[in-house]
């Protein structure tokens, strides 16, 4: 259980969102109460005519015309899913705008009626989508977008007018957008006769420590991802499993269609899924039979759940990364990986029960483990559980290594062939036959000197490639 690499691929900014049986609705009160005040500015010019003028990516341009144009906020921040951005259109199309300014909803609530001055401005194409705000800067990947506008000079750019107003999304198909269609960017739409491709593992809107995308398909194959932040209110709200439609901001990034929803009153999704199943319960099973229905090939892991206890120490590191843990169950462990940069992940000692449907059981430097999974999926039913290790010699461990892969194991009058510290492989033996204690470089304990006298060892038996390892969670614990 070596430390891996892991790779995120770029994503669109601070977007989220998703919904589920925990429905974050619509407050049906805004903090601006309905007026019918218009300023009634000339306007003369649309957001399509200003959308033709997008440049090319990387190089937003500077509004010199005297152009205003009218519209309606169709997306703010009040569910935090946008953040720093209003989205409005008008009759021709959608366009976002970047402010630098918190809680936009107070005064820019979805259904106000805007107007928008636009000389001074900017212009730019991010990753494909059109936006407007103030001075470009670098993004994250170097290259110049529009900034948000600061707060001195929003007022001077957008003056409000009557609310509320009725907004009508465009309803269409995956079909229609599966090839981004430039003239619905920003624009509000509805997709019907849609579902999560895989709700049993996006069960959640949102990993809580990064923003996620989740692949939503229609009856005929065709996918979109529906973009999520983890800042969002609904973040940790369970998504839905049927089948039905979703409401919100159509979106691209480099290419690739996105949808970005309100708050969760933007998804219903309740109806029987288009294979006519509905998800089950979870049956609970054996970490034994979980561990016997791997045959040499990934395995997506039906409607099953297992219990243990977890092993592993994530607090001094020598576990293979933060993501990782074992739990044990009688004499069988199995490695859940969640993903080498998850948090929040279940401590040594604690009691957990863990949905694994949807889920793949996989092989890693021949270690079997459960991945594709979230955190979201276990509950913690105690903590300060402790496993007590299987006692055993070196020769009968090595002779049947599988049967105790991953299980927590005591090797008793043994002692380390050299002296040094514990960092790497060092070998013990015990008169029956030697193993290599592994320690990770990074481990808290790495630097300690290992004992040179005859000692009891107790481990995790953990294989790497062809090689039987021990590790143990920290010398306090584990030698004596």
């Amino acid at each position: 259980m070596k430390n891996r690499t892991f790779f995120l691929i770029p994503v669109l900014l601070f977007i989220t969102a998703w919904v589920g049986t925990g429905c974050l609705k619509k407050n049906a009160e805004t903090p601006n109460a309905a007026n019918s005040f218009d300023p009634e500015l000339t306007v003369n010019y649309s957001i399509t005519q200003l959308n033709t003028k997008l440049p090319t990516e990387g190089a937003p341009i500077l509004i010199d015309s005297d152009w205003t144009v009218a519209a309606i906020v169709t997306a703010d921040d009040r569910s935090g899913n946008f953040y720093n951005q209003l989205t409005i259109q008008d009759t021709t199309g959608g366009i976002c705008i970047l402010l630098n300014l918190n809680s936009l909803y107070t005064n820019y609530p979805i259904g106000r009626k805007i107007y928008v001055q636009l000389k001074g401005m900017f212009l730019c194409n991010n990753h494909g989508l059109p936006q407007i705000g103030a001075t470009p800067a670098p993004d994250n990947s170097g290259v110049l977008q529009a900034s948000g506008l600061p707060t001195k000079e929003i007022s001077k750019h957008i003056v409000v007018a009557n609310f509320p107003n009725p907004i009508v999304p465009y309803t269409t198909t995956l079909s229609e957008i599966e090839i981004a269609k430039v003239s619905l960017l920003n624009r509000l739409i509805t997709i019907n006769n849609i579902e999560l491709v895989n709700p049993n593992y996006d069960n959640i809107y949102s990993d809580p420590a990064i923003a996620t995308s989740i692949k939503l398909q229609d009856c005929s194959g065709k996918k979109i991802l529906l973009r999520n932040s983890n800042y969002a209110e609904f973040q940790n709200y369970t998504t839905p499993s049927g089948n039905g439609s979703i409401t919100g901001i159509y979106m691209i990034y480099n290419g690739v269609p996105q949808i970005m929803i309100r708050d969760t009153s933007d998804v219903q999704m309740n109806n029987t899924r288009c294979d006519g199943t509905t998800v089950k319960e979870p049956i609970l099973v054996s970490i034994d039979s979980i561990r016997k229905l791997y045959t040499g090939n990934d395995t997506v892991l039906g409607d099953y759940k297992i219990t243990g206890i977890v092993t592993t120490d994530a607090a001094n590191k020598n576990n293979g990364n933060a993501g990782n843990i074992i739990i044990q169950n009688g004499n069988k462990a199995i490695i859940i990986y969640f993903g080498s940069s998850t948090t929040g992940v279940p401590d040594l000692g604690d009691s957990v029960m863990i949905n694994l449907t949807g889920s793949t059981l996989s092989q890693y430097s021949n270690a079997l483990e459960i991945k594709n999974i979230k955190t979201a999926k276990v509950t913690t039913l105690a903590a300060g559980k402790f496993v007590t290790p299987v006692p055993l010699t070196i020769a009968a461990l090595n002779a049947n290594f599988n049967n105790y892969e991953s299980v927590l194991v005591k090797i008793m009058n043994a002692k380390i062939a050299t002296s040094g510290n514990y960092s790497g492989s060092k070998t013990i033996n015990d008169g029956t036959g030697t193993i290599i204690l592994y320690t990770a470089s990074t481990a808290t304990f790495a630097s300690q000197a290992v004992p040179t006298i005859t000692k009891t060892f107790q481990g995790i038996a953990t294989p790497y490639g062809s090689t039987n390892e021990l590790k143990i969670r920290n010398p306090v614990l584990d030698v004596y």
